[in-house]
């Protein structure tokens, strides 16, 4: 027998020991953690990005078949003769208008917004007759299980490109494809208008910024205003949207940033600082786009 062997001690960590590599992983940990969370929240962003690369390419295909336009805000209650909107009916937005030119429906969430779509009731019928498959509401209703499509998009088309049927902007009415703003991410909306039997705006004039910042004074149709970057859609969104914008904007979504499409096809990250609206929501095609940054205004 060795009588080394009877005396050897048996190896352990000591407390301190313990508490040393404890404090070691803990401290990696707060390190780490925060560069993976900017790790996934860079792939969101990347992919939303490719989201709005895809749409704003299919608005230009829709554009090649409609007379150089984009869609409509919906398709009823235009004013070129056709049909008006049932009540209570499912109706197609600009959305779902451009939806056979684009290679998913997912393409039109991004993977950041959490607000989740609310979906059709069984007995939905679109403006057919037919049970509904995609679309939204149209309904005065004020509970949100009648809301079918709400929310199932993350963003929205300028509306300074096409209302609904008036005042519609063609590819030869844009003097600076490259900075015209043609798709926005949004706060959470339906893919169709802004009348308030739709449920949550989907065409927009400007982003959302914080409530507190204002464009006033802003002067309309002029490039040299000084208050276009500040316009701000945040006091024309449904209570529901706002409520859903108020702790992260949508023009904040992405690292503080969110993603551009633009009438030439190609799509951006910008600051909102850098992003310019119209003055106010109207029936009309803003000027004063001079070419220079991205510009809600022809």
């Amino acid at each position: 027998m060795n009588p080394c062997a009877a005396t050897r001690r048996p190896s352990a960590f000591t407390l301190i020991e313990l508490l040393v590599v404890i404090a070691i992983i803990a401290i990696l940990a707060a390190i780490l953690f925060p560069v993976f969370a900017q790790a996934r929240e860079k792939a969101r962003q990347t992919s939303c990005l490719s989201n709005i690369k895809q749409i704003s390419l299919g608005l230009i295909q829709y554009q090649q078949d409609f007379e150089e336009t984009v869609p409509f805000n919906r398709e009823c209650n235009n004013p070129n003769g056709n049909y008006p909107c049932i009540a209570d009916r499912v109706i197609l937005g600009w959305m779902d208008l451009v939806d056979p030119y684009v290679k998913s429906r997912q393409v039109f969430k991004c993977p950041s917004d959490t607000v989740e779509p609310i979906p059709f009731l069984p007995t939905d019928l679109d403006m057919q007759g037919n049970r509904a498959v995609r679309g939204h509401k149209w309904t005065s209703s004020t509970n949100s299980a009648d809301w079918g499509g709400a929310y199932q998009t993350s963003y929205a088309r300028n509306n300074n490109l096409a209302n609904n049927g008036t005042n519609t902007a063609t590819l030869a009415d844009i003097q600076y494809t490259s900075t015209t703003i043609m798709v926005t991410e949004a706060a959470a909306n339906s893919g169709g208008g802004a009348n308030g039997l739709e449920r949550g705006h989907g065409s927009v004039f400007s982003i959302v910024r914080p409530p507190a910042i204002t464009a006033s004074p802003c002067v309309l149709n002029d490039p040299a205003n000084t208050t276009n970057n500040r316009a701000n859609f945040f006091g024309t969104l449904i209570p529901e949207q706002q409520a859903n914008e108020r702790a992260l904007p949508s023009s904040q979504r992405h690292s503080g940033g969110a993603n551009y499409g633009f009438v030439d096809g190609h799509a951006k990250w910008f600051k909102p600082e850098a992003i310019k609206g119209q003055c106010g929501f109207g029936n009309r095609n803003e000027i004063g786009n001079d070419g220079s940054t991205p510009d809600f205004r022809l």
